[in-house]
């Protein structure tokens, strides 16, 4: 006879709910075990698109908002899968960890790499992928679209021919003042002393030597003989010395390397110049075009630069669902400025996450204080179930060097710690002599912090703050929160959720459980997207709402696989019919 654990719900304030345990379950549990979940709550109205019409009893879905919910059988979007149901998709690396060493050995923390010159062939691609690449970013700063769009067309090959979910972000280039291209030498170098000329002229012929071209027309107007001009949030500085119509010469102070289209910022009686940024719109004429580029060769995701308010933000994603095909790209706030810092939660909310640009944002405020925005913006992206992605000199060094320094790996460390769900590589894995090797210290470094976490039951004492808009909406956030506990509690081995919109399994991501999320969806571009959520490993497979026939299936599948096996314990739940099942794997 099976036991069973019941919890009930009270609606009588909703939307907060008062969750009641009538009896107690040890985690060693019998074979077969399921555990059903009643909810007991005052009939809610729902329109007949809510609701599954080839379900044989009501379903109350929860998509976010979004509209849609469950997709029939006859629907076109569903027809594909029909044809492909009996397989699953998995990342081949991830199901190669899960054979050798089992479910906690996968790794929380997420990966983004720069694609640039040292990675963009197909090979060097696949080898990023191996060593663990969950996104490839795209610096629309660097290269013409028809380089960009050979690396898509890399990716997307490779995710089809060798079973990888690498999703595609395009970061844009902002209006900002930055450097020119350098006359296509990939960096130079500056010495102490040595006087260097910016100019707005545009130059025919080859450009002088230590000549920098400026992309902002009134940059010779606005800076002053004694002004400190920062390259690329302070990597070189230099002194403004003397001023000649178009031309500006500055003596190096700081010297370091200069990388093409770097950005530029003054600073003036120890404050940053910002007046003339403040006038730049956040989307440049370039960018629109680089985002029309990007919709159209369908990318995951758009990363928007010096965001100033959630209303370019909330105008953009207007534009994108104009234009994208299912409205599926999602948006990314970079936050590295301090006009971003002034109107972040704002500019979060409005967002599909968001990105701590720290290079960008340590040249606009005090760089003692980039550690605490830093923790700021990642608590906030998890209080507001965001993903965000931690940026900028993570382990600058190996640029150059095969081994990071210890500060650097100090700075990693950190950054899983604080349990972001992104770790991101920008010129190490661009042009840097040692990609591979840097993409496995951000992965080596990620799993042994988050061991560290685990073995030390370091539960964060984090209350997360209640996010639902609607009824639905709270009765899958409750869900998600008790699956996540009780998988703490119990120590089981995964979560599975079963989901076509991403949100519940954006929900147990935000909560951060000790084993990983098995999140398990019908379409290619969600499960791509979900590659950038903290503790999700991404399946496509075609499923129903029978629950009991989804796990029966999931379960044959997987263990054919041999990714788990009989006597494994997982809690199941699901965004078409929302409940908690808790069983060991037949």
């Amino acid at each position: 006879m099976s036991q069973s654990l019941n919890f009930f719900i009270s609606s009588s304030r909703s939307p907060n709910f008062t969750i009641s345990k009538h009896s107690y379950l040890k985690p060693s549990v019998p074979d077969n075990f399921r555990f059903p979940v009643t909810f007991l709550r005052k009939p809610i109205a729902a329109s007949a698109s809510d609701l599954d019409s080839s379900s044989s009893s009501p379903v109350l879905v929860s998509d976010n908002g979004k509209g849609g919910g469950v997709l029939s059988a006859a629907s076109p979007e569903y027809a594909p899968l029909l044809a492909d149901s009996s397989s699953i998709e998995v990342d081949a690396v991830t199901e190669a960890e899960l054979k050798e060493n089992g479910f906690r050995s996968t790794r929380r923390t997420k990966l983004v790499c720069t694609i640039g010159p040292t990675t963009c062939g197909f090979e060097q691609l696949e080898a990023l992928a191996v060593g663990g690449m969950n996104v490839a970013r795209l610096n629309m700063c660097h290269g013409t679209r028809e380089w960009h769009q050979r690396v898509i067309e890399r990716v997307r090959r490779l995710n089809e021919e060798k079973g990888y979910a690498v999703a595609i972000m395009m970061d844009t280039e902002g209006s900002e003042i930055h450097m020119g291209d350098l006359g296509g030498a990939p960096s130079e170098k500056t010495e102490d002393g040595e006087i260097w000329t910016f100019s707005v002229r545009a130059f025919d012929s080859p450009r002088p030597e230590r000549t920098i071209n400026v992309n902002y027309d009134g940059f010779a107007e606005d800076v002053k003989v004694g002004d400190e001009l920062l390259v690329d949030g302070g990597m070189v500085r230099f002194e403004v010395i003397e001023k000649i119509g178009p031309d500006v010469k500055c003596r190096c102070t700081d010297p370091g390397l200069l990388l093409p289209r770097a950005n530029l910022t003054f600073w003036r009686d120890g404050s940053l110049v910002r007046e003339r940024n403040a006038m730049l719109p956040t989307i440049s004429s370039k960018d629109w075009l680089d985002i029309d580029f990007g919709i159209a060769e369908g990318v995951d995701f758009i990363a928007i630069s010096f965001v100033k308010s959630a209303e370019v933000i909330n105008h953009l994603k207007s534009y994108i669902k104009a234009r994208a095909r299912d409205g599926d790209v999602a948006v990314i706030a970079k936050i590295e400025s301090i006009d971003s810092l002034k109107n972040l939660e704002e500019i979060i909310q409005a967002s599909d996450g968001a990105m701590v640009a720290r290079g960008d944002l340590g040249a606009q405020i005090p760089l003692e204080q980039v550690p605490s925005a830093q923790q700021k913006i990642v608590q906030l992206c998890r209080h507001l179930n965001k993903p965000v992605i931690v940026a900028s000199q993570l382990l600058e060094s190996m640029i150059e060097y095969p081994t990071p320094t210890r500060a650097e790996v100090a700075d990693v460390s950190e950054a899983v710690r604080q349990r972001a769900d992104a770790l991101m590589l920008s010129g190490e894995s661009a042009m840097g002599q040692y990609p591979e090797k840097a993409l496995t210290v951000l992965r080596s470094v990620s799993l042994r912090i988050e061991r560290w976490w685990r073995e030390e039951k370091r539960h964060e004492a984090m209350e997360l703050p209640e996010i639902a808009s609607s009824f639905s909406d709270s009765i899958s956030e409750e869900i998600c929160n008790s699956a996540a506990k009780m998988a703490n509690n119990l120590e089981v081995d995964a979560i599975f959720v079963y989901t076509k919109t991403a949100h519940m399994a954006s929900l147990l991501s935000r909560c951060r459980p000790d084993c990983p999320i098995f999140a398990f969806t019908t379409t290619p571009s969600v499960r791509r997207r979900l590659n950038l959520q903290w503790g999700l490993i991404p399946f496509r497979l075609s499923f129903s709402d029978d629950m009991e026939s989804n796990l029966n299936k999931t379960f044959s599948l997987l263990k054919a696989r041999g990714m788990i096996k009989s006597g494994d314990l997982v809690i199941a739940v699901s965004d078409m019919l929302q409940s908690i099942q808790v069983m060991n794997v037949p």
